[in-house]
């Protein structure tokens, strides 16, 4: 299904991790994306990343907001697939089967991010991690240099969608690429997660008021500017 021009797909996580693996089987390269509402809104003004988001091998709703407003624009989707949800269950279901690399976030937050993967599964297939204020050059030699099949890119929206695109093909181990926003920041603790009655009721954007105020315009643009924009398309 669309939803204001950008393809999302009705996929649960189980579902979703049914089509990684067949992706990570075929010998070819792919790229996932993991749409909220902010995307949307981004993808209005910014056709290059409406493109990137549309030609992702899988698309999958990230937010309370697509997840809400979807039977407006045909089937109800079933559900959220969260970035943090979708990294854990990557590395519980494949840790021991395909090498993973980390890159973005701050300094230390990949770091922290690995120890607490790793804490569950010692000898899980992590070959590298970055920062995400390394330039493309150098991130692309660790990455060819590591060789990894699965790669984590927590750069941002749009920014990391727009680093996959560019630079997929240059990967040349990699099968396997989605851009995972702030979930390193969470998996590390560094970022508290809403809890899951908060997550469930998508009342996220009141806890980011609460909490991290300073995120005001994604809250802004999450929680205005996507149902004005959902509406207007629909009216």
């Amino acid at each position: 299904m669309h939803i204001l021009g950008v393809r999302v797909d009705n996929l649960n996580l189980e579902e979703s991790l049914d089509k990684i693996s067949s992706f990570l089987a075929d010998g070819r390269q792919h790229y996932i994306v993991l749409p909220y509402a902010d995307f949307f809104v981004e993808a209005e003004k910014d056709s290059e990343f409406k493109e990137i988001l549309n030609k992702a091998d899988l698309s999958l709703a990230d937010g309370f907001g697509p997840v809400l407003f979807s039977p407006c624009f045909g089937e109800g989707l079933k559900g959220r697939v969260m970035g943090v949800d979708l990294v854990l269950a990557l590395f519980e279901k494949f840790w021991d089967k395909n090498s993973f690399f980390l890159f973005g976030a701050a300094e230390g937050t990949a770091q922290a991010t690995v120890d607490r993967l790793l804490q569950d599964h010692p000898f899980g297939k992590i070959v590298g991690m970055l920062n995400g204020f390394v330039a493309d050059s150098a991130a692309i030699e660790k990455i060819n240099k590591t060789k990894p099949e699965i790669l984590l890119v927590g750069l941002g929206m749009p920014k990391q969608e727009k680093w996959i695109a560019q630079n997929l093909s240059k990967l040349l181990s990699v099968k396997l690429a989605i851009g995972v926003g702030g979930a390193f920041d969470f998996i590390s603790g560094r970022v508290r997660r809403a809890p899951k009655i908060v997550q469930r009721a998508g009342l996220e954007w009141l806890w980011r008021v609460v909490f991290y105020p300073s995120r005001w315009k994604k809250t802004w643009r999450s929680v205005i500017i996507f149902p004005w924009l959902a509406a207007r398309s629909l009216f």
